[in-house]
């Protein structure tokens, strides 16, 4: 008899460790699933602040290149203004000269 009994507390201490193996898996599984969702959470927030990153970005580079065709539009104004004053300025010291043509012209014709 007791031969069962010690083969009765193999037995016992079988099950037993099963049950410690099936809870130690079972708990595993579960850790494995909480650190998946941690990371897919973390992913997603990663995600989030690339995106929002790539956008500010973007939004520099439109702002910087608006201001430089501001700049360039503001340079081609200035430099239209220049060459009207120019012209303006020529043909008016022309003015003489063509009033003195008209009028010779003119007496010649009388």
């Amino acid at each position: 008899m007791p031969n069962n009994t010690k083969e009765a507390e193999i037995l016992s201490n079988i099950r037993d460790s099963e049950k410690k193996a099936d809870e130690i898996i079972e708990q595993a599984k579960k850790e494995k699933e909480k650190i998946l969702q941690e990371s897919a959470r973390n992913s997603l927030k990663l995600l989030d602040l690339k995106k929002e990153e790539i956008r500010k970005i973007e939004e520099k580079k439109i702002l910087d290149f608006k201001d430089k065709v501001k700049s360039i539009k503001q340079e081609k104004i200035a430099e239209g203004k220049k060459a009207a004053s120019q012209i303006k300025a020529k043909a008016e010291k022309n003015i003489n000269k063509a009033v003195e043509f008209v009028a010779e012209k003119f007496e010649g014709t009388i």
